[in-house]
């Protein structure tokens, strides 16, 4: 406003006393709106960008990586940060497993998780990291690793009140199904029917609405199994 009125004063209603004045007066509105404008560029680099490299999270720039193509320098990345992490980094061992996963590198996704699971303080969060390990163990084409780790779930889960009815049933439920199926896949009868004879005990137990969104899972899973004792007979 300030600069407005300068201006149509200068060009409408001005007096030859008055030019010194208005000189300084837009000069300065001029001064203060370029000093604003840096201000405002400062800012807005800021909140973009970060103020300092050097303290961004390695994570965005790993994620930056990923986004341009350049797979293996995230991956290298990922697993420097994984041979470092302790005892301490529970919650930094998570965001390892769940970046390796999406880089398709299950090994160390399941690495990572394995270290993560040893962290959990509680038997419902032991038991959901179990079925997450097992997972990426069967992913990677370790079945016997898979059938370990979803016996740490069972284990886990007995002292997880109501566990069956939520979402932990419905999940502890569809990884015992995709085992028999990975297993029955494989050949290896004695694992996919163990792991099946589970998985139906467990579609027994849960909620009745989790059990239903299984039923597909469940049928590919029962026929697979069943095609073993054919195709052995």
């Amino acid at each position: 406003m300030l600069r407005a009125g300068v201006i149509r004063a200068a060009r409408y209603d001005r007096r030859d006393g008055d030019l010194p004045l208005l000189r300084l007066l837009l000069e300065r509105e001029t001064s203060e709106r370029t000093e604003g404008a840096r201000d405002w560029a400062r800012a807005m680099d800021a909140d973009s960008c970060g103020r300092d490299p050097e303290a961004e999270s390695e994570f965005t720039w790993i994620e930056l990586a990923r986004a341009q193509g350049r797979i293996e320098h995230a991956r290298v990345a990922l697993i420097r940060l994984l041979d470092d992490a302790g005892p301490a980094d529970a919650e930094l061992l998570g965001r390892l497993s769940a970046s390796l996963e999406r880089l398709g590198d299950h090994a160390q996704a399941a690495r990572a998780q394995f270290f993560f699971l040893s962290l959990q303080d509680t038997d419902r969060d032991r038991a959901v990291a179990a079925c997450d390990l097992a997972r990426l163990e069967r992913r990677k084409g370790d079945l016997a690793a898979a059938r370990r780790a979803l016996e740490r779930a069972r284990t886990a889960v007995r002292t997880v009140p109501q566990w069956h009815r939520h979402g932990l049933g419905r999940l502890i439920t569809e990884q015992h199904l995709e085992l028999a199926l990975a297993a029955a896949e494989a050949g290896d009868a004695p694992l996919a029917r163990e792991t099946m004879a589970l998985g139906r005990e467990l579609l027994s137990t849960i909620a009745r609405q989790h059990a239903k969104a299984l039923s597909e899972l469940s049928t590919r899973a029962k026929w697979a199994v069943a095609a073993l004792g054919r195709d052995q007979g």
